[in-house]
This record gives C-alpha cells, sequence and structure tokens, in this order.
C-alpha cells in the first residue's frame, strides 16, 4: 500500500516547521489557562468537596464550548487555500498530469490538515483529564467529547476545501468559507422553531394523559424526543452531548425555552449527539467528494 504523496509531502513539511510546534503548544496553554480561569481554581485548595466536583464538570462544560469555537475559527482557513494556492502557484497541472489524481489530491490534503487538528485536539487531552480526579466524569466521556471536536474539525475543514476547489483565489476561499461555515450554522438553527412547537405538542399530550394515570405517560408515545435542529446543528449537537455527559445547561435550555425545560428529562440527549456526528461526518464525506470533482475543472468549448 503506498503512500498519498500529497499527504506524505504535506505533513512532512508542516511537522517540521516551528510554528506547528508553536501551536500545539499555544493551544493546549490557551485552555489549561482558560479552565483554572473558570472552574479549576477550586482545586488549589487543602481538600476536594462536592463543590470541587461540581466546579470540575463546569469546567469541563466550558472547555469543551471554548475549543469548539477555536476549532470553529481555525480550520475553515487550513484547507481554505489548499487548492487555490496550487492553483495561483500554477502547479495544480502538474500534479494532476502526473496521475495523481483528483481525488487523492482532496484526500492529501484533507487529511494533512485533520492530522493537525486532531493532534491539537489530543494535545489538550491531559488538561481535560483534570475533571477525573474528582472523579465527576469517566475517561470514556472525555474520549467522547473529543471525538466530537474531532469530527466538527473534519466538518469544518471540508466545507473550506470545497470553497478553495470552486474558487481560484485563496483569500475569496478563505473569505467564502467562514461564509459558508456562519450560513450553516444560522440554516440548520431554522428547524428549532419546528422542534418548539413538536415538544410542545408532546408535552401537552403528556400533560393531557396524566390523568390517564401514571402508565400512559411513562409507556405513551412521548418516549426520548429526538429534534432535528440538535442533529444538524453542530453547536446544538454539542449542548446535547454535554448535556448527556453531565446533566448541566438545564437552567441554559430553561432561559431559552420554557417547553425544553419542561421536557428535559424526555430528550434524547445522548441519541441526538451521536446523529449529530453521524451527520457531520456523512455531510463531509459529500463536501470532499464535491470538491475532488471541481479539482479539475471543465474548461470552455470542451466536450462531453
Amino acid at each position: 500500500m503506498t503512500v498519498n504523496p500529497i499527504l506524505a509531502f504535506s505533513a512532512r513539511r508542516r511537522m517540521r516547521s516551528a510554528r506547528t510546534a508553536w501551536l500545539l503548544t499555544l493551544y493546549a496553554l490557551a485552555v489549561l489557562i482558560f479552565g483554572l480561569a473558570v472552574s479549576f481554581h477550586s482545586f488549589l485548595g487543602d481538600t476536594l468537596s462536592i463543590y470541587t466536583m461540581a466546579a470540575a464538570q463546569e469546567g469541563y462544560v466550558v472547555m469543551m464550548i471554548f475549543q469548539f469555537f477555536l476549532l470553529i475559527l481555525v480550520t475553515p482557513a487550513m484547507t481554505a487555500g489548499s487548492i487555490s494556492g496550487e492553483r495561483e502557484r500554477q502547479t495544480l497541472d502538474l500534479l494532476l498530469v502526473t496521475h495523481t489524481g483528483s481525488l487523492r489530491i482532496v484526500l492529501g490534503k484533507l487529511l494533512e490538515s485533520l492530522g493537525l487538528m486532531v493532534l491539537l485536539v489530543v494535545a489538550t487531552l491531559p488538561v481535560m483529564c483534570l475533571v477525573l480526579i474528582t472523579g465527576s466524569m469517566t475517561l470514556s466521556q472525555v474520549l467522547v467529547g473529543l471525538l466530537f471536536l474531532a469530527v466538527t474539525a473534519f466538518a469544518m475543514l471540508s466545507v473550506g476545501l470545497l470553497c478553495s476547489s470552486l474558487l481560484r483565489r485563496t483569500v475569496a476561499a478563505t473569505v467564502v468559507s467562514y461564509l459558508a461555515v456562519f450560513a450553516i450554522g444560522l440554516v440548520t438553527l431554522l428547524p428549532l422553531i419546528r422542534d418548539i412547537g413538536n415538544a410542545g405538542r408532546a408535552y401537552e399530550s403528556m400533560y393531557s394523559s396524566y390523568y390517564a394515570g401514571p402508565t400512559a405517560v411513562i409507556g405513551g408515545e412521548v418516549g426520548k424526543l429526538r429534534l432535528v435542529s440538535f442533529v444538524f446543528n453542530p453547536f446544538l449537537g454539542l449542548v446535547s452531548l454535554l448535556i448527556s455527559q453531565t446533566g448541566l445547561l438545564r437552567g441554559t435550555l430553561s432561559s431559552f425555552s420554557y417547553t425544553f425545560y419542561e421536557m428535559f428529562d424526555y430528550l434524547d440527549f445522548n441519541g441526538m449527539a451521536w446523529g449529530c456526528m453521524g451527520f457531520m461526518a456523512l455531510a463531509g464525506l459529500i463536501l470532499n467528494l464535491l470538491a475532488a470533482c471541481f479539482v479539475r475543472p471543465r474548461r470552455r468549448g470542451s466536450k462531453a
């Protein structure tokens, strides 16, 4: 099995750069300082209390959200210049004539950037494992949280790669990538309006059936409710994961929607979190296939 030449060359060049070492150090340090400033300062006491366990969970939630937005800010630019940069340097045609193939070029560029982003996420594992000291979280929960961040990075890198294959200039591809990520965040929030209505109807059904006996409520059609917006929107998917792992953020949902507060125990947050990861992974694969289709543009006047 031969190694992808694009991946081998790009990864070797990136990992030999001093900027990569500095980026890893500063990223992990930023997460550590943020976590200590928000919650983990309580570890400086002489003993660990129940309050410290709760503070550790809050610190985990804060660091996950902090990393999520850091990745959103960094990842689109990582691949926005992958293909457009080759066009600007006039080296894309040279790659194509070597029979490397459009798909291999896309995969090489994607895996090289994804490897760096996964390395960034893994570099914060010792910091994230601070929550294990209090026993408020398990190692498997922390690893699942980092997996969610890695899948999010994969989806955002795929957006940047598609924009890079569509546009000829790196600056334009970068701007469009961030606009596309922002648009995806807004569009995937639109089903939230319908989800609130569905949750409200489920709550009314549960409340009306209460007088028929508790069996009608527990074993009725309410069951575990999944909301479309929490599956399609990456941030709401992260919220679902954090709720399923820690049980926190109930007050946050109540300030947003009283219906969600009432239906909190009936929402399948774990299922929605894994559904969101599956959706982002599938969407990323589709975007990469589309990017491969546009690496070799059809020239004007050419026949099919």
